[in-house]
């Protein structure tokens, strides 16, 4: 008994390395379409986090849907993709308002009349991570904030769900931020920001628990301190000094340097991939450490 279990033990270890062998040979995302919301900024700007794991995704063989409430946004992640050699994978943009149930509903039937079903939901979407205490955060700002770092998610599993395990299975990436679990120190009261994008995160998790036997999985991915477009806009809105922000968001991680959007979307694709089949319901922190060091005496 004891090496017949072993026999098949083995068989399933050499299949699904050959699986995979055969997904490195077009990317480890080959054949699969990928949703990412969030995917998308403006032209002239470097590639935000949402942008860049739309690329990645496309970069490993994915079809890729990219979503945003900005047409040109949408747009302009599809032209990218359109126009690098490296990607394999082919791209649909599709304008679509995350906060609209309604909305969401047409974008899964968007994708679905695309590419015939859809595998991964990567939802980077993001709303007001300024510094905003009370005083400054009133009732419609939290609740704006509520609506696209908390509501969408809701909508987006809600709609994504059923289809998901008509299909027999799909997988929840959710990209959230340390701000949702250890904070980013005292001052910065991102009070709207970190319980949205927690909330969001546990939803996730919690929807990975309970329809992991429909072959469902949902996974964190928190977001450290990272350069991206998100960061230069606020800093603007803030009339602060680039530098002097930049400095203090390098001095927060361990090595010395903030990371960089494809930091975030390379884990972002990992956990799209069969390769993390085995990994359900966990927040992974991309941030360089930070979420491990106290800082202060």
């Amino acid at each position: 008994m004891l090496c017949r279990s072993a026999s098949k033990l083995l068989v399933r270890a050499n299949a699904l390395q050959r699986g995979f062998a055969a997904a490195s040979a077009d990317g480890r995302l080959a054949g699969k379409t990928v949703v990412v919301c969030g995917a998308g900024n403006d032209e002239g700007e470097a590639f935000g986090i949402g942008k860049m794991t739309a690329v990645v995704c496309a970069q490993q063989g994915a079809n890729v849907v990219a979503v945003s409430n900005n047409k040109s946004h949408a747009d302009g992640t599809a032209a990218a993709i359109a126009a690098d050699p490296a990607c394999v994978g082919t791209c649909l943009g599709v304008t679509a308002d995350c906060t609209s149930q309604d909305e969401v509903k047409e974008l899964l039937a968007a994708a679905v009349a695309k590419y015939g079903g859809v595998d991964c939901l990567i939802n980077a979407g993001v709303y007001d991570a300024q510094p905003n205490g009370f005083g400054k955060l009133d009732a419609p700002r939290w609740m704006a904030s509520m609506e696209l770092n908390l509501h969408a998610q809701f909508y987006l599993v809600d709609t994504f769900l059923p289809a998901f395990q008509e299909r027999g299975g799909g997988n929840f990436v959710f990209v959230s931020t340390i701000a949702g679990s250890v904070g980013l120190g005292v001052g910065q009261q991102r009070h709207g920001y970190a319980a949205g994008k927690a909330g969001a995160s546990t939803l996730t998790k919690r929807i990975g628990v309970e329809y992991a036997k429909d072959g469902v999985r949902g996974n964190v991915v928190e977001a450290g301190y990272v350069a991206s477009p998100l960061v230069t806009r606020a800093v603007d809105q803030a009339g602060a000094d680039h530098g002097k922000v930049g400095a203090v968001r390098d001095a927060y991680t361990p090595r010395g340097k903030q990371g960089d959007p494809v930091d975030v979307a390379y884990a972002c694709a990992f956990l799209a991939s069969d390769e993390a089949s085995f990994i359900n319901a966990v927040t992974l922190p991309v941030d360089g450490g930070t979420s491990s060091v106290t800082y202060g005496p």
